[in-house]
């Protein structure tokens, strides 16, 4: 099988506004410091510290569309700023993969960030549900037409925002059958 590649689902207008929001604060804050009378070499780190983050943020925001997972006979590659997580197929469980709705079953849904980026409209990292699991989140659209869980025996899973998500499902579920 060739490499089979899907793209994230794009950002909303709620991720949208907040990045936009999050770099104006940022960008208030350095205006902020940079007129501030106080020692020099606090008002540098300060200011290197903030361009740093800018910088950081706005990169995520703009490679954030050009995510992707990448399915292959081997494996399953999850390709997002800041991370890459790479699974064999035989870590993965897609019997069990489906496509969930998190008002339906709230045990799915994200409670605490362990490492990761979590604002409104916008969930990227590692995060701990409510159901007390753990996993790796790409979120960016919570509809229950899009949103994929892909649990792993590694005592993790992946809920990621799949436009194509029964496509996805599809052939995750035929490839493996294959195996």
């Amino acid at each position: 099988m060739s490499p089979q590649y899907f793209e994230l689902a794009p950002f909303t207008q709620t991720s949208i506004f907040s990045f936009i929001v999050l770099l104006l604060g940022l960008a208030g804050i350095l205006l902020m410091l940079w007129l501030k009378n106080m020692p020099k070499i606090a008002k540098s780190a300060s200011l290197g510290i903030l361009l740093v983050m800018m910088g950081g943020f706005s990169w995520v925001f703009y490679q954030s569309n050009s995510a992707e997972l990448v399915l292959t006979d081997t494996e399953l590659t999850v390709d997002v700023p800041f991370y890459k997580v790479q699974l064999s197929r035989a870590d993965l469980l897609p019997a069990e993969a489906r496509i969930v709705d998190l008002q339906q079953e709230a045990d799915l849904t994200p409670s605490f960030k362990t490492n990761g980026i979590g604002m409104p409209g916008f969930q990227l990292g590692w995060f701990n549900l409510q159901g007390k699991g753990r996993a790796f989140l790409a979120i960016t659209d919570k509809s229950q037409l899009v949103l994929v869980l892909v649990p792993t025996v590694k005592g993790y899973s992946l809920l990621l925002t799949v436009p194509q998500g029964s496509e996805f499902l599809a052939q995750l579920q035929k490839s493996s059958s294959l195996l």
